[in-house]
């Protein structure tokens, strides 16, 4: 009999394991059993996550250094998003096992199906934790494993993915909270942190935030604060330790300086409510569309939705609640709160989703500079993640308690039809996850595999000696990483570029990262600066190899048009290029030819304004030597204004422009301050129609300014009417909060088609369409 009672209680886990593998087996069965074929992802984040992992295992000759992009700087791995903790794992294990390297991304793959199986068991032991009838536990468990929020970063933000996290730390803190004596499980919460924070920064700061939260709850809730005080701070430890040694860590083995202390993203990828509330996917979604005519609008970066359950559960709550505090008088749903650590967990999980809706700080944004630290949460959005555990869980809780105080057998049937109708909606509403993310993840080979590589690119491998070339640059060219200076990415370019890169071991000069050094981001973006300037990353390059030069069939800028005039063909393919640039062009200066070819058209040359061109075409240019600056360009003068809000720098009367004719609007802008030109500052050519009383406009933004001369950036847009009849503004626009001066000198419009000169004798410079060539 006593064997038998031990089958019935373990029955219920059973069930779940059985349901559990027959759930992922379903959805990801070719991830389990084929894990090394395929990649979740093929571009954008997804892809650039596999290529830092993998790159590390395989190629760096340094533990704590990725060497993959950035080149020749390189990045700290923390900074990388490339499970730090499974690359060092598998880096180390290569040495002995070679065989491991070409398995990396089969590993990571397995992994993260893995933990999605690991959190049926997580959940299902928290609910356990909380006294929850088992069979319960059973129904609730899987429908909390299903809606799990994490799922859809399989599809890109990978380190991300791993839902098991939160729930797996919260049911290590009640067991501490529950036996305190037990210094193991300190031992344990302190291991798992570190853990979560060596995945992914992000991972370890939301777990320990909102253990933080719980632990301060149930201090502060207890009469006797100081009772039990040795295992209190015993806790308090072991959430500490993991910040310290993450911090540690960064701190000893990061060689990176000038990162930003600014990220954009704080008020930007933030929580609301209907994040958590309402629906994001089938079946009730599209009925909330057709209801608002589309009109709900959802920060993806925050999604959590609850399920129908937990949110028609908040809702009763809180009428119960308003009904108790008119009458003044206990009612059902005390019953619901006798559990003090839930009681805490429900208050901690409220605190993190006010701090994922950036309470307080919408509502008083100086207090973002007062704790400058908070700036580095850009999207905080993923703090809902703990309150969708909380909810859910507590809904199970719930549940549990209806179904002990339901009187008699009809109120047990009853009770249990509550359940299972609770239970079953949230794995209803969960399918349709399950069945996107199923789809796509398995729609890209792996690419760190030759064999499944399409024929351009295996062929340009082929042509590749990686002995002969020092690093790879891409054309377009692309950096992404310091915010202060970019350049943007096209995905066909990108994954071109990493595929070449993995599979040669060259690194890659441009760069898709966050958070990298300043300096280094404004020395390499400057690679596409034209000759005629110093490019200062020069001294960083003392190898005298050629570069290895990747061209896509996307079109160049003609700042990359003139570095791409300089290679000589390596491999030519249908969507691929290959080509060599020698170091030595790369740096060569071609201020003496610009120069040739105006003394050779000089005597053809018109006069206008005292430039020199090829007709009498519209030229404007104001020097701003009439208004005090600071920083001026060239001469004494320049405009300064203050960063934020709207600067008006030229207005033009209707009849200015032509019809048809494309022109050129460019100006210098001082880029040595921190955040000059970045955080969404835009440089805007404005058209309005009086008539129709609208505004059409073109922006450019200054951070991705190809053209960097010391301090200054050369900003340009092209200017093509819609109605000659219309006025024309030269804008720049910062957010209501930018801080700082705004530095501009020199704005320029001109015809597309006719190039501009002035010849300077007094300072021995050429000013030609704007750029300033020193004349030797």
């Amino acid at each position: 009999m006593h064997e038998t009672l031990q089958m019935k209680q373990k029955l219920p886990f059973i069930l779940l394991i059985a349901a559990g593998l027959l759930i992922v087996f379903s959805f990801y069965g070719r991830a389990l059993l084929q894990p090394n074929s395929m990649m979740f992802a093929s571009s954008g984040d997804g892809l650039k996550n596999y290529f830092t992992y993998s790159y590390h295992i395989t190629h760096d000759s340094s533990a704590v250094s990725f060497e993959g992009m950035n080149y020749p700087y390189g990045e700290n791995i923390m900074y990388t998003d490339c499970h730090p903790a499974f690359a060092l794992l598998f880096r180390s294990l290569s040495g002995p096992f070679p065989f491991i390297a070409g398995y990396s991304v089969g590993m990571l793959n397995f992994l993260m199906i893995l933990s999605i199986f690991l959190t049926f068991i997580v959940v299902y032991l928290l609910l356990a934790e909380f006294g929850i009838n088992r069979w319960i536990g059973l129904v609730f468990s899987i429908g909390i494993t299903l809606l799990a929020p994490q799922i859809f970063r399989l599809g890109g933000h990978l380190a991300l993915s791993y839902s098991m996290a939160i729930p797996l730390s919260w049911l290590l803190i009640v067991k501490s909270l529950k036996k305190p004596d037990r210094f193991s499980l300190y031992f344990l919460i302190l291991l798992n942190n570190t853990f979560w924070f060596f995945i992914h920064a992000y991972q370890g700061m939301i777990v320990t935030f909102f253990l933080l939260m719980v632990l301060v709850v149930c201090i502060l809730s207890e009469r006797d604060k100081l009772k039990k005080i040795r295992y209190k701070l015993s806790l308090l430890a072991s959430l500490a330790i993991p910040v310290v040694l993450f911090l540690l860590f960064i701190r000893l083995t990061d060689t990176h300086t000038g990162r930003t202390d600014n990220p954009s993203g704080f008020f930007q990828y933030v929580a609301e409510a209907d994040d958590i509330f309402v629906p994001n996917h089938p079946p009730l979604r599209p009925l909330l569309d057709s209801l608002t005519g589309n009109g709900i609008r959802q920060q993806w970066e925050a999604w959590s939705y609850v399920g129908l359950t937990s949110t028609l559960l908040i809702l009763i709550l809180i009428l119960s609640a308003v009904f108790r505090m008119v009458k003044r008088k206990t009612t059902y749903i005390d019953r619901f709160f006798v559990s003090r650590i839930m009681n805490a967990s429900l208050i901690a999980a409220l605190v993190v989703l006010l701090f994922a809706m950036a309470v307080p700080f919408r509502q008083f944004p100086a207090l973002v500079d007062v704790v400058p630290f908070m700036k580095q949460f850009r999207a905080l959005g993923r703090f809902t993640w703990p309150f969708f555990f909380v909810l859910t869980a507590f809904s199970a809780f719930v549940a549990d308690k209806i179904y002990e105080t339901a009187q008699r057998r009809t109120g047990r049937i009853a009770a249990i039809g509550f359940i299972l109708i609770a239970g079953l909606l949230n794995i209803v509403e969960a399918i349709p996850y399950h069945r996107e993310m199923k789809w796509t993840i398995n729609q890209s080979p792996n690419l760190f595999q030759r064999e499944n590589l399409n024929k351009p690119l295996y062929s340009a491998i082929g042509m590749v000696n990686p002995a002969e070339y020092q690093a790879i640059i891409s054309l377009p060219f692309f950096y992404q990483g310091s915010e202060s200076y970019s350049r943007p990415q096209n995905d066909e370019t990108v994954r071109s570029s990493i595929v070449i890169s993995y599979h040669t071991g060259l690194p890659l000069v441009c760069a898709n990262l966050t958070r990298t050094s300043i300096q280094e981001s404004k020395n390499i973006v400057q690679i596409v600066t034209p000759d005629y300037y110093k490019k200062t990353i020069e001294p960083d390059l003392p190898d005298s190899r050629p570069f290895l030069v990747i061209r896509t069939g996307d079109p160049l800028t003609a700042c990359e048009e003139l570095l791409f005039r300089k290679c000589k063909p390596v491999f030519q393919g249908k969507d691929v290029s290959l080509y060599r640039l020698d170091k030595k062009s790369l740096f060569s200066n071609s201020s003496a030819e610009v120069m040739a070819e105006f003394m050779q058209k000089r005597g053809s040359f018109i006069t206008k304004d005292r430039f020199s061109l090829s007709d009498s075409s519209f030229v404007y240019y104001d020097s701003f030597e009439q208004k005090q600056s600071e920083h001026p360009f060239r001469g004494k003068g320049g405009f300064r204004s203050e960063k934020k809000n709207k600067n008006v720098l030229a207005e033009f009367a209707p009849g200015t422009f032509k019809s048809g004719k494309k022109y050129m609007a460019s100006a210098w802008m001082y880029n040595g301050l921190p955040d000059a030109l970045n955080l969404y500052f835009r440089f805007i050519i404005e058209e309005y129609d009086e008539s129709a009383d609208s505004w059409e406009s073109t922006t450019c933004f200054p951070d991705q300014s190809e053209t960097i001369n010391g301090d200054w950036s050369l900003v340009e847009g092209e200017l093509e009417v819609r109605n000659p009849g219309n006025r024309i503004y030269i804008v720049t626009i910062g957010t209501r909060d930018a801080k700082g001066p705004l530095f501009i000198d020199d704005l320029l419009i001109r015809e597309a088609a006719v190039d501009v000169y002035y010849q300077d004798d007094n300072d021995k410079t050429l000013f030609y369409n704007n750029h300033q060539i020193q004349v030797r």
